[in-house]
C-alpha cells in the first residue's frame, strides 16, 4: 500500500474533509462499502473518533460499532458533517468485501492520510491538493499524550 498525507491548509484551517475526498473519487467512493471506525492509539484502550455537525453525531455512533455502509449512505452523513476530526474510513469494492479497496484516515485535524494501490486514486489527491507527502508510514496507532481523558 501507499500513504499519502494531505496537508493542505487554507486560513490556517485544512482546507479538505470527508465529503470532498467522497467527492474526488466518485463514483468509485459511491459503490464502494465502507467500515467506519475509530483511530486506535499505541495505549490499550484509547481510540478516537470524534466529528462535528449532525452528520458527524451518527458517524461516531458508527464509529463505536465498526459499523458499515455503503458509499452513497457515507457521502450523505459527510454532507451533513461539519468536520471530521479523527476518524477512519475503510473502502471495499462492492463485490470484494474483504479486499481493501481505500482507507481514509482523518488524523487530529491536522492532515488526511490515504492508503492505497489504486494508482487512479494516488493521481487523483497528488493532482488536486498541493501539500501532499508520500512515503510516509501509515499511522496504524497514534500516541498522544492526552492525560486529561
Amino acid at each position: 500500500m501507499t500513504t499519502l498525507r494531505i496537508y493542505d491548509l487554507k486560513q490556517h484551517v485544512l482546507a479538505l474533509d470527508l465529503r470532498d475526498l467522497l467527492r474526488l473519487l466518485a463514483p468509485r467512493s459511491l459503490e464502494a462499502n465502507w467500515t467506519v471506525s475509530t483511530v486506535k492509539s499505541s495505549k490499550p484502550g484509547h481510540e478516537w473518533f470524534e466529528a462535528t455537525g449532525e452528520g458527524g453525531e451518527q458517524l461516531e455512533e458508527l464509529a463505536q460499532d465498526d459499523a458499515r455502509l455503503s458509499g452513497s449512505d457515507l457521502a450523505a452523513l459527510a454532507e451533513k458533517t461539519r468536520q471530521v476530526i479523527w476518524g477512519e474510513f475503510v473502502g471495499s469494492g462492492p463485490t470484494q468485501s474483504g479486499k481493501t479497496w481505500v482507507t481514509i484516515r482523518a488524523v487530529d485535524s491536522t492532515f488526511y492520510e490515504i492508503d492505497t494501490d489504486d494508482e487512479t486514486v494516488l493521481s487523483k489527491i497528488s493532482s488536486t491538493y498541493k501539500n501532499v507527502r508520500t512515503g510516509e508510514a501509515a499511522i496504524t496507532s497514534w500516541l498522544v499524550d492526552r492525560s486529561g481523558e
